[in-house]
This record gives structure tokens, sequence and C-alpha cells, in this order.
């Protein structure tokens, strides 16, 4: 029998499933529920030392002599700190040491409860990583710790050899014994795997030789800066499996077998499709991902492999779903995927490509829809464009631009804050025609932007003025949250004009498609001797209803009619 306790199980899955046997075990009750779990499994041999600074080198000994990774574990409080000296002797010998302390709840740090100090950063210095356990309440609380014992248990051999510190807070301290050690079975725990370019080129030719008769997404995410040599690799991966290439406005990839996924994601919801469409295994390339696809496959129960292709080598498992890391570059690992033939046939890249083709854009009213869409498809060709966050660049990506022009976002943190300042940045650097497309929120936030010698004639900013934040509109609304506009949809009246004409813009303005068509001439015209601004002025409310009938644009006429009646009755009679 095993302990109930969750996290703990988790550890002692993960020592098993990393071949880590020999365990140096010290006296105390805190860490009961491992110190049982480990003694009621014959996989382990257990070693009782009682001083925790003589257990830790008694260790260092088992590791010089077996050569294989030992781990030690303690109770809480001075226990732990007792280890510092022999944790430090392997840290100096890059000895693959794993070191546990079992601990108290969280909560009760600094509340004069017994045996409690700081030990999550114990051994901070002599250590390659750290982690701390959540205790397990729910199936995030579960990937989490999953997460933190892969990240630990990777980086006992990443760029060297060393100790690693998990520290494991459990509630139930001593009680390790009747119905709290009643689990028969160790949880299946998901293990991942990094390889690099050092690694049995065998080992790549196997997982490359798994994806046969899978249906692969490549998702490339936020690139400014593809090659042609990229290209070919990846056309040439597209002619040798069954995949496809999912890209979107921000990763400037043209190539056979790319598709921009966010009109495919569209339809694969509202065509009750996704099943069909999901795939088995997707491989995450380059930065970034915009499109709201991704959302859909975090949340998908269907469990598919999450390949990560990493200079860093860094756990990031956006999908919950990461089986493999591949540490080098994103060429290294094309080239290498390139040079296997899987599959003959591509039914999965057809599948999406009809999803494609089925998707159709309503004729807008006008909105901040209308006027991203005509902008879009109106910018010359090898002009650059900025989308600023957040809704901008996510409505972008339904609509069609010129192949020729780059698209940029700052979209390594999400944030509104300085999205006009990068803008600006970038076009005084260059000759090109420079657009930007800007909420008002993220216009007004960032104001300085636009206060200095550098804004050239070349600048083109559409602001969209709906007078506060439609995406939380869009979100939430007023119906469900009726103070939304005072505070978290900023609700306000100001205006660009006075602002940007004092900094020498040639300001233009809009309240209707009439206005706006008539001057996007003018707005995308190259030739002007001034920064041209055109301030387009929408209702947040409008722009997010708008948005709502677009998503469902492309359901059903049985769905919709479903949607109508169930819309007439929340009315009649409430929620």
């Amino acid at each position: 029998m095993y302990s109930n306790v969750k996290n703990v199980q988790l550890l002692v899955a993960m020592l098993k499933a990393k071949k880590v046997k020999n365990i140096v075990v010290s006296a105390g009750t805190s860490h009961d529920a491992i110190a049982r779990s480990l003694e009621c499994d014959d996989y382990f041999k257990t070693y009782n030392i009682v001083d925790e600074r003589s257990a830790a080198f008694f260790a260092l000994g088992l590791i010089q002599e077996l050569n294989e990774t030992v781990a030690i574990v303690c109770t809480a409080g001075t226990a732990a700190v007792n280890y510092l000296t022999g944790v430090t002797e392997a840290s100096r010998r890059n000895l693959p040491l794993v070191v546990i302390t079992a601990d108290k709840n969280p909560y009760y740090y600094n509340q004069f409860e017994d045996q409690m100090v700081d030990q999550i950063n114990l051994f901070k210095s002599v250590v390659k990583h750290t982690v701390s356990l959540p205790m397990i309440k729910d199936d995030k609380d579960r990937w989490y710790c999953e997460r933190l014992l892969n990240e630990a248990f990777l980086e006992i051999n990443h760029h060297g050899t060393g100790p690693v510190h998990i520290n494991i807070p459990i509630e139930e301290g001593m009680f390790a014994i009747g119905d709290t050690f009643t689990t028969k079975e160790l949880p299946k725990i998901k293990v991942i795997e990094r390889l690099d370019v050092s690694s049995d080129l065998n080992k790549w030719e196997e997982k490359f030789r798994s994806l046969k008769n899978k249906k692969v997404l490549i998702v490339y995410g936020q690139d400014y800066n593809v090659t042609q040599s990229r290209i070919e690799k990846l056309e040439k991966i597209f002619r040798n499996y069954n995949c496809l290439i999912s890209t979107e406005k921000l990763s400037n990839l043209h190539c056979e077998g790319a598709i921009e996924m966010s009109k495919v994601s569209r339809m694969m919801t509202v065509s009750g499709e996704f099943e069909q469409i999901c795939p088995d295994v997707v491989i995450s390339l380059a930065g970034s991902v915009a499109w709201d696809g991704k959302f859909a496959l975090k949340s998908n129960n269907k469990k598919f492999e999450n390949w990560l292709v990493s200079e860093f080598g860094m756990v990031q498992d956006f999908y919950r779903n990461l089986t493999n890391i591949f540490e080098c570059s994103i060429d290294e690992f094309l080239e290498k995927m390139s040079n296997y033939e899987i599959d003959e046939k591509n039914d999965y890249y057809n599948l999406c490509k009809n999803l494609d083709a089925k998707f159709e854009l309503p004729n807008f009213e006008y909105s901040n829809l209308y006027v991203t869409q005509k902008l879009m498809n109106n910018i010359p060709k090898d002009s650059i464009l900025n989308l600023a966050n957040s809704s901008t660049i996510r409505l972008a990506q339904y609509f069609d631009n010129d192949p020729s022009i780059k698209i940029y976002c700052n979209r390594g943190i999400h944030g509104i804050d300085g999205c006009m300042s990068t803008f600006i940045g970038q076009s005084a650097v260059t000759d090109k025609l420079s657009f930007l497309i800007i909420g008002d929120l993220t216009f007004f936030y960032d104001m300085n932007a636009l206060w200095n010698r550098y804004v050239g004639k070349n600048v083109r900013i559409m602001l969209v003025n709906n007078s506060g934040a439609a995406l939380f509109h869009f979100n939430q609304g007023l119906q469900k949250y009726p103070t939304l506009n005072e505070n978290v949809a900023a609700d306000h009246n100001a205006t660009a004009k006075g602002w940007t004409e004092s900094r020498g813009f040639k300001y233009l303005s809009s309240t209707n498609k009439e206005e706006f068509d008539k001057n996007l001439v003018e707005f995308v015209n190259p030739n002007s001797d001034k920064p041209i601004i055109l301030e387009v002025f929408t209702k947040k409310e409008e722009d997010a209803r708008l948005q709502h009938e677009f998503f469902e644009y492309n359901l059903p006429d049985s769905e919709k009619l479903k949607r109508n009646i169930k819309s007439v009755i929340k009315k009649a009679i409430g929620r």
C-alpha cells in the first residue's frame, strides 16, 4: 500500500520512472507518508541514517560507487538545514543527488508552527534547481505537480550534472497509517523526455518514426525573420508526413503546407468536427501564438502529444500535454525531421484545407471589424504592420493581407503598454510605409510614444476609439456586469485630435462607412509630407455584439435556430 497523499504518490512514481532506487532516509515524522510508501515498494532500497548531515555524505558515497542518481529524504525543520554541507559537496563535485525535504502546509509559515523554516530557499546557491510541490486538490494541481517533478529531474543532467531539491508540503504529517495509507497502485505519471543535438541519433529517428499514421500539427508561432532555407525544410516535411503547418499573422511564414489556422479553428468549433480535426501530435516552433484555437487545444479532453522545440530546453507546457523537449535550434530540428519520409499521403492537410475553404466572412456593419478588415485588405505591398494588444491582434487574424507585408506585435507578455512605442521605434529606422492598428486604451496609455523627434512621414496609425475596452463587453457585457464601464472597461470620451495635431500629424476621422472609405484612400497613400492618424469612432457595445454575431456566422442553420430560441426564452424568463 501507498500513502493516499497525492503529491507523495506522484513523487514516488517519478522516482520509480527515473530509476532512482537507492534512498537514504533519516528519522522523523513529517515525512512518514514518503518513507512508508518507499518501504512498502520492493523496487526501492532504503538506508536509514539518523544524522541528516551524515546521511547526505553517505548518499554521496553510494553515488560514487554505484554511478547512479541517489535520493535523500528528511523530515521538516532543522533536519533539512543539516543537509547543506553534503549538498554543497555534491554541487562542487557535480554529483546527481535528489534532495527531498518534507514540509508543513505553507499557510503556517511564520505562525509559530513547530519545525517550520524557509526550506524552499535553503539550497538555492548549491543546487541546479529547486521546486516546492503543491498540495493537490484538483487536476490543475496535479498537472502542476507533475510539471515541477519533471523540471527537477530533467535538470539533474542538464548542461552538466548536479543536485536538485524537491520540497514537499504534507498537511497530514505523521499520519501515514490506517485509512490514510490504502492506495494499492501508484498513479501513472507523465515523464517528459529531453533530447539535444548530442543525443543518440537513433532516439531522434525513433521519435520521428513514431509519427507514422498520426495527424501532426506543426504550430509555427511569432517570427519575423523566416529564411528560405527554413521554408525549404518545412515544405519537405510537409511532403513527408501527414501534417500541416499552422500559421497566423505573426508567423510571417508563407509556404507549401501552411494554413492560417484562425479560420480553421473557428470552423472546427462551429461544425462540431473538433474531434476529427484534433491532432495526435502538436509540434511547437518559434515564438508566441496569438490565434484563439490554442485555447480549444488546451481545453480539449482528447490527449495529444506536445513536442516543444526550444534552444534553452525549458519545460514550457502550454497545452498541458508536453511529452518531449528538443533542445536545439528550429533549423537543427527541421533538418533532422526532414530526413525521414514517414507518410505518403496527407489527409490531415486536406481535411483542414476544406474547412478553411468553407469559412465565410459576413458583410460587416460599420465597426472595429469593418475598419480592420478594410485596412488589412488595402495596405500597400512591402509595408510593415504592427498590431496592438489585445482585441486588435485577435480580430486581424481573420482578414487577408498581401504576403509581402511583415506583421509584428508585442506578444512576449501580451500587455497593452508600449505597443505604440515599439511601432514608432521600428518606423524610425525604416523607409517602408509603417502601419499600426491600435485600440483607444492602448493608444492613450502609450501617448508618450509620439513625444519624440523620430516620428516620420512614413507613420500611419489607425486608432479604433470605441470609448473604452470592447473586449470586456465581448467577454462579460453589461447584462452580466452592469457596472462594467466604471472601472474594468474604462469608459471615457477622450479623442486623439488635439494631441496628434500638436505633434505634427495629419488628422483624419470617421464615424461611418462613407467617411472611413473616403479617408482610407488618403491614409494608405505613401505620398504624404506628414505622419497620418485615422481616428475611427465606433461604439464598444455594438463592436462586441457584432463580434459575437461574426463568431456565430458560420454555424449550421440548425444550431443558429437553437441559439435564437434560447435567446428568446432568456429574455422572456431570465437566465
